[in-house]
């Protein structure tokens, strides 16, 4: 998967197709993850930990494809392969995170159907709560 342009500005009409990173097909997805690319590592931690339960809680709850094997795995290769590859995105610079995103990527289309609006929802909450808290 490429990195993309981080530079790059995105229309809501222009052709989702001509996206070049996966999570730029959602728009709420898109959204959140510009959202917390820009937030504090603390709560990019503590988003990321939320993530990784959401995609887990539905995944037992829907009983999908997605076996806790298959998940494990996901967590298990992420430090495999060439650093300059592994660390080229924003958020591969915090372990954690890399792989909470690793695993949404990595979810059956159904499953990543259902836990984006719910994703989305937490990342934007959460910090917009870091903003009152101070």
């Amino acid at each position: 998967m490429s990195a993309g342009n981080s530079g790059h500005s995105y229309d809501e009409n222009e052709d989702r197709s001509s996206y070049r990173r996966w999570h730029d097909q959602d728009p709420a997805l898109r959204k959140a993850l510009e959202q917390l690319r820009e937030a504090q590592d603390r709560y990019q931690a503590q988003i990321a930990l939320n993530i990784i339960k959401i995609i887990v809680e539905h995944a037992f709850e829907e009983q999908t494809n997605t076996e806790i094997e298959d998940i494990e795995e996901v967590l298990r290769t992420l430090d495999v392969g060439d650093e300059s590859i592994r660390r080229r995105r924003w958020y591969d610079l915090h372990e954690t995170l890399r792989s909470a995103i690793q695993l949404l990527h990595d979810c059956p289309d159904d499953l990543q159907r259902q836990v984006i609006p719910g994703i989305a929802d937490m990342i934007e909450n959460t910090l917009d709560e870091s903003l009152k808290t101070g």
